[in-house]
């Protein structure tokens, strides 16, 4: 029988930020067994890619986990492959951290498994053609992308039955097509269908190579494969089918394929990822940046960070700017930066993680560039969203804020440094397609029955609110900007149903950076009548915002509206129970509820736990206060999920402001 070679890679990853917990099931029902079943074939040879989050976890949990999988390299039963440490999308990052990642992951595979990596993972199989370059550059030799980049270089997929080139002249790599057949029948066909499949090809093909590429996880982490493939011995089995047909079947590391045979031919590769990831992101990775601004506050602040931490000259300060980059490079993890059924941008523990790990690294490096200084303040102007307009990053040692005029003059971060956290890290809710499913499920009538079983298929919590299922118009930051018909109540507001009398949010501010401060200001329309506003926003000690509003008439009749000032913030801990509204020194509800408090000039967040505490101050009071959480609804591959993912607080103020008349008010916002 004409012989077949068979190159397998498993890819074992956890996102930075994963609760311990969730990690440690995947190392019992997954990770652990995997290895139990396959130490019993030493004959059969595939690859391992562990990412950096998942080797931190097992040095520090398992580390005989890890002496395990040497034994595996030193029997040359295993190879282990490289990549980014902690497993960035390489397109979204910059071109110094690609490098700086896949070196440190080159030096700990040497280091732990006495192995040199020449192949290396691309995360989620995001490819550019520029990649090639930089992979080259950091001393890899190949990787492995889905068969659809193939078809989308104009390959038909009946040639994909060894490697290819791509890239510039010396500066090349080698890419293995991974079969996305294979991906569908491993672990859930039969083996002896597997098989039958490799003869089919080998009947009309001289001794193809068939790489299969695919996630660990599906093997007793996914939902419903541990009883597969351990109880019912899906794994057993199909080492078992691999073993009786070794006389044609070839198990095979890849790098001993690519140094042992010629490539097919050389190719471009487009820009491209595996067909699910394609129709998420409509089309390129990047798109999920411009589609969730979440996404990308949170890249830009990365790129921000990066800048800094990379201006370092390592030589001079000992280990700290090592330590930095550690933490830039957490901060790189792709996993919260995006959604589709995997992806966790909805998944608040995840955009933590993310946040806490820059403003770790932006700390060390702010340390050695302000050279320890106490007391310093910068105010920044410059291209932070690279889409060619000026914002504003107002910072000093204890505080950072990101200010966007382009959006209505919002704070879309301000990060508390002692506790490493963005106090903004909100997302809005965004129509998903998967909605219209959910509110199928759900019907019309929105009955109980209806609701019960919404919430026993999807495990949706309180699937009765449809305020969860109405979309916000603007992003969920600070200083939004409101013009409220005096008709509207807290329920339209919540249900986006409130009509809006101003023409501010998402407008364009005029903006400026003085000594202290930034000065944002718009003409716009309130109830029809022309009326200026205009926003200082400054640090008033080294924990504490200061505010300062002026709303000018400028149209001929007296205006009489209700404007609010809206408020989205992110506790380190989210919803829980340590939290509460307190106005003045009364207690009012926990971030769960919602409700209004009539007129006072002080409003809180408190934290039981003292941690951290949010209050702000009114010169003058408004007339009430509303406050109620926002949550979303996404989905995962276990299940629909409501997520709460902030407390919005809106004072609102009832004026009348005579013609040629300003108001001014000031808010201080301590921390």
């Amino acid at each position: 029988m004409n012989k077949v070679y068979f190159g397998m890679c498993l890819h074992f990853h956890q996102p930075v930020g994963n609760f311990d917990n969730i990690v440690e099931r995947a190392y019992q029902n997954c990770y652990k067994p995997f290895l139990d079943v396959f130490e019993k074939y030493p004959d059969i040879k595939m690859a391992f890619h562990f990412s950096g989050c998942l080797l931190d976890y097992f040095e520090d949990k398992h580390p005989d986990y890890m002496d395990r999988v040497k034994a595996m390299v030193d029997r040359r039963q295993v190879e282990i492959i490289g990549g980014g440490y902690y497993e960035p999308i390489f397109t979204s990052i910059p071109e110094i951290d690609r490098i700086g990642q896949i070196k440190m992951m080159a030096d700990y595979v040497k280091k732990r498994f006495g192995q040199k990596a020449q192949g290396m993972w691309t995360p989620e199989r995001v490819w550019a053609p520029e990649l090639a370059k930089d992979f080259n550059k950091a001393g890899m030799k190949y990787s492995i992308l889905d068969d659809e980049h193939f078809i989308e270089a104009g390959l038909h997929i009946d040639e994909l039955f060894g490697y290819f080139t791509t890239g510039e002249k010396n500066k090349e790599i080698a890419i293995f097509p991974s079969s996305k057949r294979l991906r569908y029948m491993i672990p859930f066909k039969m083996p002896g269908e597997i098989m039958d499949y490799f003869k089919g090809i080998s009947s009309r093909r001289h001794e193809p190579l068939f790489t299969y590429g695919d996630d660990a996880e599906k093997f007793g982490e996914w939902p419903f494969t541990y009883d597969w493939v351990y109880k019912q011995n899906w794994l057993n089995k199909f080492f078992e089918e691999l073993t009786r047909n070794k006389d044609w079947v070839v198990t095979i590391k890849l790098s001993d394929y690519l140094n042992s045979n010629s490539p097919v031919k050389k190719i471009r590769i487009p820009d491209a990822s595996y067909q699910e990831m394609m129709e998420w992101s409509h089309g390129s990775w990047l798109n999920f940046l411009r589609i969730y601004p979440e996404a990308n506050q949170m890249a830009r602040k990365m790129h921000y960070v990066s800048k800094k931490v990379n201006s370092i000259k390592p030589s001079a300060f000992g280990l700290q700017p090592k330590l930095a980059l550690r933490e830039l490079y957490k901060g790189q993890c792709n996993c919260a930066y995006w959604h589709g059924v995997f992806g966790g941008l909805y998944l608040y523990h995840l955009r933590k993680a993310i946040y806490e790990h820059l403003i770790n690294a932006e700390k060390i490096a702010d340390k050695i560039l302000h050279k320890a200084k106490k007391g310093w303040v910068e105010i920044k102007e410059l291209d932070f969203y690279e889409d060619g307009k000026k914002a504003f990053i107002i910072e000093n040692e204890e505080i950072s804020l990101c200010i966007d005029p382009d959006k209505g003059g919002i704070i879309r971060e301000l990060d508390a440094k002692k506790v490493s956290t963005n106090l903004i890290n909100s997302i809005a809710r965004h129509e998903e397609t998967y909605h219209k499913k959910i509110l199928a499920k759900m019907g019309e009538s929105g009955d109980a029955k209806a609701v019960r079983t919404i919430h026993e298929d999807t495990k949706v919590i309180d699937p009765g609110l449809k305020s969860e299922f109405c979309y916000d118009s603007h992003v969920r930051g600070c200083l939004i900007d409101h013009f409220i018909d005096r008709s509207t109540g807290l329920d339209d507001f919540i249900d986006c149903k409130s009509k809006e009398s101003g023409d501010f949010i998402n407008a364009s501010y005029k903006a400026n950076k003085g000594k202290d401060k930034v000065a944002l200001a718009r003409e716009g329309k309130a109830d029809g009548k022309a009326i200026a506003v205009t926003k200082e926003i400054k640090l008033k000690g080294r924990k504490q915002v200061e505010i300062l509003y002026s709303l000018r008439n400028l149209s001929k009749d007296a205006i009489e509206t209700v404007f609010g000032i809206e408020f989205n913030l992110t506790m380190p801990y989210l919803n829980s129970d340590r939290y509460s509204y307190s106005a003045g020194d009364k207690i009012l509800a926990s971030l769960n509820e919602k409700g209004a408090v009539p007129g006072t000039d002080s409003f809180s967040i408190k934290d039981s736990g003292k941690e951290i505490d949010i209050y702000f101050t009114f010169s003058k009071k408004p007339e009430n206060i509303w406050y109620f959480p926002v949550k979303t609804v996404s989905q995962s591959e276990r299940a629909y999920e409501l997520n709460f993912q902030a407390s919005c607080i809106l004072p609102r103020w009832s004026l009348e402001i005579p013609s040629g008349k300003e108001i001014n008010l000031s808010i201080v916002w301590s921390i």
